[in-house]
């Protein structure tokens, strides 16, 4: 999950400055790399590094891009796409066809593509790949598709066709075409990552969320529907949807992935959370708890929520401290254990000898409870905690994790709960108790898929229900098998 963004503003004497902010607006999206490129008259201009948006883009790199004069700019803030961070897979990415082109592409993409090598080596007699990234293989297409058909929405129709079933992407690109500039986006027909746009001042900015038209003192006018693509030239700015096809939004980005302050299809991320708060002590009722703690930072929202629905006070009892490292996309458990352990300090004040409900977005692997923030509150003398979950049950990985077999599957804290049995079969209560052992608190209290859906609406909840966004013949076969076993089990 990336952050991108892409600006056409031909003109705006603080296009680059803006292109930085909106990009800012979105570090939480991914701190592992940041790129930068811009397009003029003369070409397109591409600056990339490792590290959060104020360690790769300074004020030198702002001022002499915005003194290049640029039409257009795109811009990325990078998630962990592989175990060890590497700059030739930092976006955007620029396409390099091996035969002289008059159109030159530099593309970001938030989202991801499955079993790529097929379509890499259908390209690679074409095309001169210099990363190990998905986002080059869909740049590639797209540059292919716009060498045919020009840079218009027949060549978009083309890469969604190529791409169907397979991939889920938000795209921006820059084209270079002689003498004019040219940014186009692009969505999968689901829309299954977030993406919107607004023009503020007479500029257009397109962004993975709202938070970004925010950053620049602007409101967003819509979120995309799903395969809308856009075209901003020097002709004006037009935007077509391409396909109609029900739409799968990826739910979990609202629950727990974004800005608290982003609107997420149509409600903003803060209520969104905070009436999943609500409904969780609409089915439970009542508490043993004392006091209302979150576990931060995703946990606000729906501590707020419980706070409010159980009568009870909200303490920040529980803080995330300045040595805290991104823990989520650490594939080693044993690590995730060490590193949740620096993340948090208790307030031992207002723990000791209390009866906590936590409230929290979702138990993914369960890492919280290997020396981490449940370890913490019971350090401080907290003599109870329940564990209140926003999201349900997951049983099953995100399709972004396929590509490390069966682990993805068997590290999920409900599969772990009752590793050698089988959990589709258990109630919801059962599974309640069986994730509490585990994890080591007194009660764990999961919300209700049909709960989610009344707050969040339609979309995809994959790891609830299989509800993936990707067509199954894609899908690997031990996940097939599973799939199978749940609405065996739950039909």
């Amino acid at each position: 999950m990336d952050g991108i963004v892409g600006i056409y503003g031909p003109g705006d004497g603080e296009l680059v400055t803006k292109a930085f902010l909106a990009t800012g607006a979105c570090q939480h999206r991914g701190k592992a790399s940041t790129g930068l490129a811009v397009a003029n008259k003369r070409g397109v201009y591409v600056h990339r590094g490792l590290g959060r948006i104020a360690e790769v883009i300074d004020p030198t790199i702002i001022r002499l891009f915005q003194a290049l004069g640029p039409s257009a700019a795109i811009a990325n803030i990078g998630y962990t796409k592989r175990k060890v961070a590497e700059k030739v897979n930092t976006e955007p990415i620029e396409v390099f066809p091996r035969s002289k082109s008059d159109l030159k592409v530099v593309a970001t993409m938030d989202g991801y593509l499955i079993k790529e090598d097929d379509l890499k080596g259908e390209l690679e007699e074409d095309y001169s790949f210099q990363t190990e990234n998905k986002t080059e293989v869909v740049g590639a297409l797209l540059h292919k598709y716009m060498t045919q058909e020009g840079i218009s929405f027949e060549a978009g129709s083309r890469l969604l066709d190529r791409l169907n079933g397979r991939a889920t992407f938000a795209l921006v690109a820059l084209v270079k075409e002689k003498d004019k500039e040219y940014l186009v986006a692009l969505n999968d027909p689901k829309a299954f990552e977030p993406f919107c746009y607004a023009k503020i001042d007479g500029t257009f900015v397109i962004s993975s969320e709202s938070c970004s038209h925010r950053r620049l003192n602007g409101f967003t006018e819509r979120e995309y529907d799903g395969a809308e693509m856009t075209i901003c030239s020097p002709n004006g700015i037009e935007i077509r949807r391409l396909k109609e096809e029900p739409m799968m939004p990826d739910i979990f980005q609202g629950v727990y992935f974004g800005n608290v302050g982003s609107v997420f299809r149509g409600k903003e991320i803060f209520q969104l959370r905070r009436e999943l708060g609500l409904e969780l002590v609409d089915y439970y009722k009542g508490s043993g708890a004392d006091i209302v703690i979150p576990n931060p930072e995703s946990g606000w929202g729906v501590s707020v929520g419980l706070a409010e629905g159980l009568g009870k006070r909200l303490y920040p009892a529980l803080i995330k401290l300045p040595q805290a490292v991104r823990t989520f996309q650490e594939g080693e458990r044993s690590t995730r254990s060490q590193e949740v352990g620096l993340k948090f300090g208790g307030i031992d004040s207002l723990l000791r000898d209390k009866s906590i409900a936590m409230g929290d977005d979702s138990i993914v692997r369960g890492s919280v409870s290997e020396g981490g923030s449940i370890w913490v509150v019971y350090n401080a003398g907290a003599k109870y905690i329940e564990f209140w979950i926003s999201y349900g049950p997951m049983f099953f990985p995100s399709f972004k994790e396929w590509h490390r077999g069966r682990e993805c599957l068997e590290e999920l804290a409900v599969q772990r709960a009752f590793k050698g049995d089988n959990p589709y079969d258990k109630s919801h209560e059962e599974i309640n108790r069986g994730v509490a052992r585990m994890i080591g608190v007194d009660k764990v209290r999961y919300n209700l898929l049909e709960r989610i859906r009344k707050v969040a609406g339609e979309g995809s909840f994959q790891a609830l229900d299989g509800s993936y966004p990707i067509s199954e013949e894609f899908w690997p076969g031990w996940l097939k098998e599973e799939v199978e076993r749940f609405h065996k089990y739950r039909s």
